[in-house]
């Protein structure tokens, strides 16, 4: 496979800025060397919508298997060839180290006591037998988020009960965790930029973490990541969770449209957490994976700035620019985030104390929302979901989002890009 080296996009404009990604440590001697592989498409992947496609996961064969509509694929050469395969029982599952899988129903219902919630949950021995996952093998799971409080999408659309959703670890003790974003009693701090029509209910997030202890059978709070009703146009929600070791985990976050990633660090199993550190790089739903040599990966994109009737005096890209010029311009070293966006990837070997400068894998116009999952000693396979439309070039689909999406966003699909990212010192 050819790769290429080198910082583009933001990358080079954080290089004549002086800035970076850093944490509390200062920057290391040996800085991570990121190479990119040439993009192939996912053959038929993300075909019915844009939102539909994950997760993706690397077996303990070393096979990976990506999540899809209907169907999964499986690639057993790190994405070079893709074959479909049955339908996963869900997106929420974690192969856990005995070789078995828990898988989790994303949503749950409501239960007597207030924050207290009944979900479904299932084990399985593998993922080649559809008939083990039939609906008499799924069983009741209590979920207790006791400060956990009603929330509303993007789209307006009230979210009542809570849902699994986040990144799964399973921890050295066997303790199984679970990152999400939302709202709890008291988290009323206003988003910039979304306005209230007909009571909706958007305020800033917090991210916490759920645990469970027997093997994800019941599920309960255990600590919040992030939270200060501050940060971020939406503050602390599409959570990547990377276990270190020891005990130590390390959190990277979505704040906003335009608003910086943040990191948080825990040094005991998720119980408590530092406070959370700008990351100084614009992101979406950030992705991590550990490499068996040591590297520790991060994934992320964002879109440009679109203009639709309903955002021309307010909205959330709207509102998302404003607070980025007033709080973050000079912190993330970037005049225009539109002009810089796509996804990237960016390295770290000392646990994310300190981060390569992040490399551009794909311009738009894409989704933001990378996949990552590790293929080798050094090498790591992401995946960017690009919109595209019949018979438009990139190009025409680019201005299409600029200036006239309400028109043809119904007539949109998205490609699964995938591309070797090998890290070395």
């Amino acid at each position: 496979m050819q790769a290429r080296k080198g910082v583009s996009g933001l990358a080079l404009v954080l290089l004549l800025a002086g800035g970076g990604c850093s944490g509390a440590k200062p920057p290391t001697r040996s800085r991570p060397v990121v190479e990119v592989g040439d993009s192939r498409v996912v053959p038929g992947a993300a075909a019915e919508g844009r939102w539909s496609v994950g997760p993706l996961m690397s077996l303990q064969d070393g096979t990976l298997v990506l999540g899809d509509t209907g169907f999964s694929h499986r690639t057993t050469d790190g994405g070079g060839t893709w074959r479909q395969a049955a339908e996963l029982p869900s997106r929420q599952l974690l192969q856990l180290r005995d070789g078995s899988f828990c898988v989790l129903d994303p949503l749950t219902r409501h239960a007597e006591e207030r924050g207290h919630f009944v979900g479904r949950g299932l084990e399985l021995a593998d993922l080649d037998d559809p008939s083990s996952w039939t609906e008499d093998r799924w069983a009741e799971l209590p979920v207790k988020v006791e400060r956990w409080t009603d929330l509303h999408g993007d789209d307006g659309r009230p979210v009542t009960t809570f849902r699994f959703g986040g990144p799964m670890l399973e921890l050295e003790d066997g303790t199984l965790l679970t990152a999400k974003g939302g709202n709890f009693v008291g988290d009323t701090a206003p988003m910039p930029g979304f306005i209230p029509t007909k009571g909706e209910k958007w305020f800033k997030y917090r991210t916490f973490l759920l645990a469970s202890t027997d093997r994800g059978r019941s599920w309960h709070y255990r600590s919040t990541v992030a939270y200060d009703g501050v940060s971020g146009q939406e503050s602390f929600c599409e959570p990547a969770l990377a276990d270190l070791g020891g005990g130590e985990l390390l959190s990277v976050m979505r704040t906003g449209r335009y608003a910086p990633m943040y990191q948080a660090r825990s040094m005991d199993g998720g119980k408590t957490w530092g406070p959370p550190k700008p990351l100084e790089t614009l992101g979406l739903s950030p992705m991590m994976a550990v490499l068996p040599n040591g590297a520790l990966v991060c994934s992320f994109g964002w879109r440009p700035f679109k203009a639709i009737p309903s955002q021309v005096d307010g909205g959330a890209y709207v509102g998302a620019l404003k607070d980025y010029r007033q709080r973050y311009r000079s912190l993330v070293g970037i005049e225009d985030p539109s002009a810089a966006a796509g996804d990237y990837v960016m390295a770290s070997f000392d646990k994310g104390h300190t981060w390569s400068r992040p490399v551009k894998v794909a311009d738009p116009l894409t989704v933001g929302y990378t996949l990552l999952a590790p293929t080798g000693s050094d090498t790591c396979l992401l995946l960017s979901r690009r919109i595209v439309i019949e018979g438009l070039s990139r190009e025409e689909v680019l201005q299409k989002w600029e200036s006239e999406w309400h028109d043809w966003n119904d007539k949109s699909g998205a490609v699964i890009e995938a591309r070797e990212i090998r890290v070395t010192r």
